[in-house]
């Protein structure tokens, strides 16, 4: 299975989120695709987002976390021709879009994210990291 990550999940674990869950679930994939039960994948999009967010430690600290996210899940590249598929796609929000096409550049067959609902008119399903995790250890 090809799971394209919405950064979303790559945060909870990057920042460690105050809810445990989150952070569990995150880790719990990451170490699917470590063990190679999965493969995982993620927009470049999502470095600079993730490099904005943790911006309050040093440069070499964010270098650090983006490696061992990226020493795992594979980066996706945001291609030109997406700005102009965005403008075609039903999705409301504009990141989600650019990490819709990002996945189907991917052939990714789901997208992990805590936002089903903003993937709801998605041609690739969207679910949460709780039934993925149910869905790939069954």
């Amino acid at each position: 299975m090809r799971a394209f990550l919405d950064t979303n999940v790559l945060l909870d674990t990057v920042i460690e989120r105050k809810n445990p869950l989150f952070c569990q679930n995150a880790d719990a994939i990451l170490q699917a695709g470590k063990n190679g039960v999965v493969d995982l994948y993620m927009s470049v999009l999502s470095i600079p987002i993730i490099a904005y967010v943790i911006k309050n430690v040093t440069v070499d600290v964010k270098k650090a976390k983006i490696s061992n996210l990226t020493s795992i899940v594979k980066v996706l590249p945001s291609l030109p021709e997406h700005v102009n598929e965005m403008f075609e796609c039903p999705l409301n929000d504009i990141e989600d879009t650019l990490q819709l096409l990002s996945a189907k550049t991917g052939n990714c067959d789901v997208i992990v994210t805590r936002d089903v609902e903003d993937f709801a008119l998605s041609e690739i399903p969207a679910i949460s990291p709780e039934d993925f995790l149910g869905r790939i250890l069954e």
